[in-house]
């Protein structure tokens, strides 16, 4: 998988990330009191916490490549600096570390809730191997995407994988679309004899497929989260 266009959640998940090691730098010093700026003590908590550092640098590789097993590596990459931070406070209770370790566990809770919902979005899945010979097959639904409003310059996509809020497609082996991410594309289905249309931005793309997030579009009833709740009900997606 190839992240062509990362959003805010990337970004903010990867500072969390490094944020989250200095502020268990800062509740070791004050546990010890020690200055939070000595770095003879940042040097000592680097070496008693290498184990961490490194658990927290794969995390942040597997969150940037957005690979398979992110969220169970952010979920222990949490829990291990959750826990560390209570055995922390254990060696010398303080009311503020109690208080600060609390609003930690909030906002670590938060960053890996949202996170698990960003990796099971569609456009992240593309439901087919890059070793499947009949990728085609996965779902009986297809569209056209095009880069203008005009459908004569659009090519003809197979579905292979659609939520609310994205989808992704498999594109013809002889491609002529432009993948381009500071491109919008539309997107175009007809089903049931009622056309779907929708703009989508270009975030992924996998073997011969690309994946898309959805704009806001005015008339909800044409858009393709409305047609992902049609698949849904025939049985189509799942």
């Amino acid at each position: 998988m190839k992240i062509l266009k990362r959003n805010y959640g990337h970004r903010n998940l990867i500072v969390f990330l490094v944020l989250s090691l200095v502020y268990l730098q800062a509740i070791a010093s004050l546990s010890h009191g020690n200055s939070l700026f000595s770095l003879l003590n940042l040097r000592a908590f680097f070496m008693d916490h290498y184990l961490i550092f490194a658990l927290s640098l794969i995390t942040g590789f597997m969150v940037v490549k957005l690979k398979k097993y992110s969220q169970i590596a952010l979920l222990v990459c949490l829990i291990i600096i959750v826990g560390k931070s209570f055995i922390l406070l254990s060696d010398s209770f303080n009311k503020l570390t109690l208080v600060l370790n609390f609003i930690y566990l909030v906002f670590a809770f938060y960053f890996f809730v949202s996170w698990e919902l960003e990796v099971e979005l569609a456009s992240f899945n593309p439901k087919f191997s890059s070793h499947d010979l009949e990728k085609e097959t996965r779902f009986k639904l297809t569209a056209l995407i095009s880069t203008n409003q005009n459908e004569d310059n659009s090519v003809a996509v197979h579905v292979t994988n659609i939520d609310e809020e994205s989808c992704f497609l498999l594109l013809p082996k002889e491609n002529t679309l432009e993948i381009n991410p500071a491109k919008k594309y539309f997107l175009d289905s007809y089903y049931e004899g009622v056309h779907f249309k929708h703009e989508a931005r270009l975030v992924s793309s996998y073997d011969r497929g690309i994946g898309l997030v959805f704009d806001r579009f005015p008339d909800a009833r044409v858009s393709w989260s409305e047609l992902y709740k049609v698949c849904l009900e025939r049985g189509i997606v799942g």
